[in-house]
């Protein structure tokens, strides 16, 4: 099978596959991908991709079958994605680094037949698949191999959309289990194209891809790139606790195109001297995933000068569904806003009772970039619901839980959460999820996790009533937490407050001053985990 071999021109431009046969075709020889002291062309990554994804339906993989891809971030785990997207499977990117448990329970939710691992995460991969040391794993080509899945649940059927393939990115669950958003090639695709159009990326573009595989951001980088023959450049995982070393990164290796959360924007301009550099090359600045403080936002844009700056947002389930070119002339002290409806998409604020309303209400997603459903114990599970929007049609619509208001230009404003989800460097947190893990320890009879505010806030405090020792707090959730989910502190508490209708006063423990409260049971590591 040669490197072309793929979808056919007519499809080519609805799969996120045929965006780099495309690209292999009109720009074989520019820089596709560089991680580190490596890179590849287009027409290398494509070849090598094609020869993969024959490998891999040679050892049984077909169409709609699921694929984890159990890769530290690198060259051979972004190949990874591109040859099982080719084979027709649906692609389930995952981190190495997240606790065994953790992948266990996502491996399971997304009913993942086989992973994709390389020599240096095969050891993690068969502990979470299988746990037998001896698990064969099949060779492949540049040092990949094919682990299959011991005991998964059994896959239920998948809508036509996804028969061919899909993306999956995870998501924080109330139950204390992980979603498995199930993306079709064409949510993805019309993300990834209008991207590219919006923003007038070129192939001279060198794209600096900071967030994990398993964050929504990371398909701009790859795949918005591949639309345009664009460079993907790998931030190498080291740097970036240190905001320095990023800018420095940014300056050596020309990045002209960066996407990522604002919390990774304050650290560089906190601690990192980005004002005080000339990052010539640097372009197009995007941020996304949570609110930007509104006094670096405005140091942004100084900065920025005639550079536009863009505010995406959107819940992984719609990816991006609203943008916002940030004016010039926007300052802390006006309302920031997220944009209009991506073309493609149809966002509204229906009220309580269902109905479009000019006031504050829940933002709903219909259109092109809305997912196909959550997988949950291998099934697919659609949430989205059917809604009369205000122009008299009714639409298959996502309730994002984002309470919002739509101005009188039409753009949106975000005003909070309909639920207790936190929105912390990016990632979506459902404190469920936490409360769940330490319910199940022993000795504890009530847990509360919230976002502090004041003195504290963007700190994530985990309240307990009990007598839980440090040692057993420390073990539970980093063995069964990412990093971004462990609470910054743990504190013992005689009892939660109680609001007015007997329910934990979450606000009330949110704004607590830390001078009234007990010793915590442990004090966590600062966050250094970005998307």
């Amino acid at each position: 099978m040669t490197g072309l071999t793929g979808p056919a021109p007519e499809r080519a431009q609805r799969r996120l596959d045929g965006l780099l046969t495309r690209a292999a075709l009109t720009h074989p020889e520019r820089l596709a991908l560089v991680d580190g002291d490596r890179a590849w062309t287009y027409a290398e990554l494509n070849a090598a991709a094609g020869t993969m994804a024959a490998e891999l339906a040679a050892h049984g993989v077909e169409p709609g079958d699921r694929i984890g891809v159990f890769i530290p971030k690198s060259l051979e785990a972004v190949l990874a994605i591109h040859a099982a997207l080719r084979a027709g499977a649906v692609v389930a990117p995952l981190d190495p680094r997240t606790p065994t448990a953790r992948t266990r329970r996502m491996v399971r939710q997304a009913g993942l037949t086989a992973l994709l691992t390389t020599a240096s995460s095969r050891a993690g991969a068969v502990e979470a698949v299988s746990g037998a040391a001896d698990a064969h794993t099949e060779a492949l080509a540049h040092g990949l191999g094919l682990l299959r899945v011991a005991d998964g649940v059994p896959a239920g059927p998948l809508p036509k959309a996804a028969r061919a393939g899909g993306y999956v990115l995870f998501t924080s669950g109330s139950t204390g289990t992980p979603k498995g958003v199930l993306l079709s090639h064409a949510n993805v695709t019309h993300f990834a194209e209008w991207a590219a159009a919006e923003l007038g990326l070129r192939p001279t573009d060198r794209i600096g891809s900071q967030a994990a595989l398993t964050f929504d951001l990371s398909t701009f980088d790859l795949f918005s790139a591949a639309a345009v023959g664009a460079c993907t450049v790998l931030m190498p995982e080291r740097i970036k606790a240190f905001p320095a070393d990023v800018v420095d990164w940014l300056h050596a290796q020309r990045i002209s195109v960066l996407y990522a959360v604002p919390s990774l924007y304050v650290g560089l301009l906190e601690r990192g001297g980005i004002a005080k550099t000339s990052l010539d090359a640097l372009r197009v600045l995007l941020y996304a995933g949570e609110p930007f403080p509104p006094a670096a936002l405005e140091s942004y844009l100084r900065i920025a000068g005639d550079r536009p700056v863009y505010n995406l947002y959107g819940p992984t389930e719609t990816n991006v569904c609203t943008y916002l070119r940030v004016p010039r002339s926007w300052t802390a002290a006006q309302q920031a806003a997220v944009g209009r409806a991506v073309p493609g998409d149809t966002v509204e604020v229906f009220d309580e009772h269902g109905r479009p309303t000019s006031g504050q209400g829940e933002i709903h997603v219909a259109g092109a970039t809305v997912f196909l459903g959550y997988l949950q114990d291998g099934a697919l599970v659609d949430p989205t619901r059917r809604v009369r929007f205000r122009d008299g049609v009714v639409r298959r619509a996502y309730p994002t839980g984002d309470l919002g208001r739509r101005t009188a230009d039409g753009e949106f404003v975000l005003l909070g959460r309909k639920d207790s989800q936190i929105k912390r460097h990016g990632y979506r947190i459902d404190p469920g999820e936490i409360e769940s893990l330490l319910l199940d320890a022993p000795g504890v009879g009530a847990v509360a996790v919230v976002a502090k505010s004041g003195a504290y806030e963007g700190e994530l405090w985990a309240y307990v009533e009990g007598t839980l020792p440090e040692r057993e707090v420390l073990a539970l959730l980093r063995t069964q937490l990412p990093l971004y989910m462990v609470p910054d502190r743990v504190v013992a508490v005689p009892a939660l407050p109680l609001n007015d209708r007997g329910k934990t006063d979450r606000p009330a423990l949110a704004a607590r001053p830390a001078a009234d409260l007990p010793q915590p049971i442990a004090n966590f590591p600062p966050l250094k985990e970005t998307g």
